[in-house]
């Protein structure tokens, strides 16, 4: 379990690693035509390779075992990830880092599917929660400690990716591979009805809207406190670590919330409270006010990640839990991919304010909706979950 939960954390320090210093990224090489672009690309690159490798991935990790596309896949992850320490070139730094995607997309994939074939029941919530919050807390840590490191250089952050050697030889030492999961897992599970599957489809849908929306954390705080007058790296970091240490306290009571309330009910609350932050940072004027609103927008996407891997692991399969969480995972990040696509033209016409207040007002919409549903069908929780 501690070695699932630790390989978690690694989820976002392909961003995390980046945001603090990306102002200063984009200064080196301002001489480059299209230079605010391009900086942003090395922050998304790897999500846009996490989603076109994700049904390639999925496809793996059924095929030739979770254990051995999570081990392969966080060794190349590691070396990938400092080689940014060595390359002066944008175009190669962005290589690296579409390589990066690839190999990221390998771990989040069979390390969830491991959670779904280890654990069942309560403690599968228990567990998926805790997955959660340890993908929260690993990102506070990392954008804090990226954000000092950049107070050196932005490239220095990178080295943070080096601790994912560390981690490799507990997965080769801890971890197992399902016996039904290695023979497909025929004859122990009945494959998803067209009905699961449309769930399936429309929780991976759900996902790509909602990250384009929560990805603009790490991508546009940094901007918003310049534009209000805060210029300090580490204050960004710290901001966008707020956020994460919110979102790993709510993932922790995920088990709780997720035993009285339907997966619809935490659904409409995520939304309530990730819009109702949104439109709190759109509003801030100073440093204290962004971290108030961070606090309170964090709390959507510690419980966005359980409540998302759940409605998939429980409706797919062994058989063929890596492809549905491989379509999720290329979803998850292509919505990320998509944030500044979305948010730096409404960026560009307003302010980096307004965006995350209109963005938080249709965060709100979505959470009605959800709320609607989960009055008709019923918002408490069904008595197997």
């Amino acid at each position: 379990m501690w070695t699932v939960l630790l390989t978690s954390g690694l989820a976002f320090l392909a961003p995390s690693a980046v945001a603090p210093g990306l102002p200063a990224l984009q200064a080196d090489f301002a001489h480059l035509e299209n230079a605010e672009l391009l900086s942003r690309m090395v922050l998304t690159m790897p999500l846009l390779f996490i989603a076109l490798s994700g049904p390639l991935v999925g496809y793996a990790v059924d095929r030739f075992g979770r254990r051995n596309v999570l081990i392969v896949s966080a060794t190349c992850y590691g070396l990938a990830g400092v080689s940014v320490l060595v390359l002066d070139s944008l175009v190669a730094i962005l290589v690296s880092r579409a390589i990066l995607g690839v190999f990221l997309a390998g771990i989040l994939t069979s390390v969830t599917a491991l959670v779904g074939d280890y654990y069942t029941g309560d403690e599968r919530n228990r567990v998926a929660g805790l997955q959660g919050a340890f993908m929260s807390f690993g990102t506070l840590i990392f954008v804090v400690i990226s954000g000092l490191l950049a107070e050196i250089h932005w490239r220095v952050s990178f080295s943070l990716f080096a601790v994912t050697f560390a981690l490799v030889p507990l997965m080769i030492l801890s971890l197992y591979e399902p016996p039904s999961a290695a023979s497909g897992g025929a004859g122990r599970e009945p494959p998803p009805t067209l009905r699961q599957w449309a769930v399936i489809g429309f929780v991976c849908v759900l996902t790509f809207v909602t990250m384009i929306a929560l990805f603009m954390i790490p991508s546009q705080t940094q901007f918003l406190l310049v534009e209000i007058g805060v210029k300090d790296p580490t204050r960004a970091g710290l901001a966008i670590g707020m956020f994460n240490f919110s979102a790993g306290f709510a993932s922790l009571s995920f088990r709780r919330v997720r035993r009285v309330l339907s997966p619809e009910a935490i659904f409409a609350a995520i939304f309530a409270i990730g819009g109702a932050g949104f439109v709190m940072t759109g509003h801030a004027q100073d440093f204290t006010e962004t971290m108030i609103a961070m606090a309170v927008g964090g709390f959507s996407v510690g419980m966005f990640i359980p409540n998302v891997n759940m409605s998939i692991i429980s409706r797919a399969s062994m058989a063929v839990r890596g492809r549905a969480l491989g379509a999720m995972t290329t979803l998850f990040f292509l919505g990320q991919f998509s944030s500044p696509l979305y948010s730096v033209p409404i960026v560009n016409l307003t302010s980096v304010g307004f965006t995350f207040e209109v963005t938080g007002y249709w965060m709100l919409a979505i959470a009605l909706s959800f709320a609607a549903y989960a009055l008709v069908k019923g918002w408490r929780a069904p008595q197997s979950a």
